[in-house]
């Protein structure tokens, strides 16, 4: 005996019906003729044996038994207690040359010295010995103010380590220009993700230097040199949108024309507030995203995909929220300091620090940061959208919201979107 998967969605985009499941990731389109025989199957009249094994293949019909619940959990349990990769994120500095009007950190002088890189990437090294890869993202503050201290470590890592490195970065992209980015080949740093805010004009009005210095046109810059000198580093642009630039970005690709589209990606997320600066901007972002927000978002990155430009979703990677969800996974300060994770970096929020090469956790800390667990309430164990979100923002939920993602509020619209990504791409099903 067979029923419906619960995280179904069929309906028709631009006169194409298409099937979707959740759970597996599976995405279809129908044939016109065959839409109503498959909603026989569904409902448990198998009349068509071939149809029925596509339809079983893609999980949107399951044994009757079959618990699809207990899959998902199961998988992000171990998701969330892999140890087979290292995976850390280090911040070489809290030093920053921007004062973007968003921005959730406290600028402090902390910056990593050498002895302190060399304590951190000995206590690298030593946890990695059974380890097949190491993960390392850089951040910051700017993590470029301090390229010493990523040199250092990647180098020391690469010469010394069995294991194999992926590094990356998320860098405002001013100071590309100012360092020798051929060397990021040599340090395996695969992708730099760089935020461009719409056009010249919105960008340098949100992302400005210290003492309102303009941005724009120096980080472009940058990453042309950065292509040119780079053969395997590609670059992720994250554009966050606000009602002074959302109106505009489109032009914003006419700029990234210059760049190979092959090593591009682009994504959208409304920009946010998470800390009490600027409250009053936020109020205004607030205001203008309402309740239509991720299909604001969906004509964004329907533009992209017509201009040819390959675009990112971040809640389909993975089967935890975010990284952080790892219990093995952590956020490095400069001074050794641990923190849970990239929003949770300001004093206080310490949860253990590393010294001469040992990392000592306060346990308590730690314990109450991966305390919670989507898959014991209510709400998310009924949510549709549980096999993406795997219960939301950690952060969010102990400070006592819901981290629910925009595409929740919205899931009809994401799927829409995923569905043109994936015709994008050419990585549909036709039944």
């Amino acid at each position: 005996m067979y029923k419906e998967s619960y995280y179904n969605y069929f309906f028709e985009i631009d006169e194409v019906p298409v099937l979707v499941n959740l759970r597996t990731g599976a995405i279809a389109e129908v044939k016109r003729e065959n839409v109503q025989k498959i909603k026989e199957i569904l409902k448990g009249n198998i009349d068509d044996d071939e149809l029925f094994e596509q339809l079983k293949y893609g999980g949107y019909i399951i044994e009757k038994e079959y618990n699809e619940y207990e899959e998902i959990k199961m998988r992000n349990y171990r998701a969330r207690f892999d140890n087979s990769r290292a995976m850390f994120t280090i911040i070489p500095t809290f030093q920053c040359n921007f004062d973007c009007v968003y921005c959730y950190e406290t600028k402090r002088n902390k910056i990593m010295t050498v002895e302190k890189a060399g304590e951190i990437a000995e206590y690298i090294i030593n946890i990695s010995k059974n380890k097949k890869t190491i993960s390392i993202g850089w951040f910051g503050g700017e993590p470029l103010m301090n390229f010493k201290a990523i040199e250092y470590i990647n180098k020391k890592i690469i010469k010394e380590s069995d294991a194999e490195l992926f590094s990356s970065m998320s860098s405002n992209g001013y100071l590309l220009n100012h360092i020798d980015v051929s060397k990021f080949d040599e340090l395996k740093i695969k992708n730099v993700q760089i935020t461009l805010d719409g056009i010249e004009e919105t960008h340098n009005k949100y992302r400005p230097l210290i003492g309102e210095g303009k941005t724009f046109d120096k980080i472009l810059k940058g990453i042309e040199k950065l292509f040119k000198n780079t053969k395997n580093t590609n670059v992720s642009i994250r554009v966050n949108v606000g009602p002074e630039n959302y109106e505009r970005i489109e032009e914003l690709f006419d700029y990234l024309e210059r760049f190979p589209k092959e090593r591009i990606k682009i994504y959208f997320r409304w920009i946010f507030q998470a800390s009490e600066r600027n409250e009053e901007f936020h109020i205004h972002v607030r205001d203008f995203r309402k309740e239509n927000s991720f299909t604001k978002l969906s004509k964004l990155y329907e533009i992209a995909i017509n201009r040819g430009f390959k675009v990112m979703l971040p809640i389909l990677d993975g089967d935890m929220y975010c990284e952080f969800d790892n219990v093995y996974n952590m956020v490095i300060g400069p001074e050794g300091e641990i923190y849970p994770c990239t929003v949770a970096v300001e004093e206080g929020m310490e949860i253990g620090k590393i010294e001469n090469g040992i990392i000592k956790l306060e346990t308590k800390k730690h314990l109450k940061w991966h305390s919670y667990n989507g898959y014991e309430d209510k709400n998310c164990k009924e949510c549709k959208i549980l096999p993406l979100c795997h219960g939301g923002c950690r952060n969010a939920a102990l400070h006592g919201t819901k981290g629910c993602p925009e595409e929740k509020r919205e899931t009809e619209s994401f799927i829409k979107l995923w569905y043109k990504v994936k015709k994008s791409e050419k990585k549909l099903v036709v039944k």
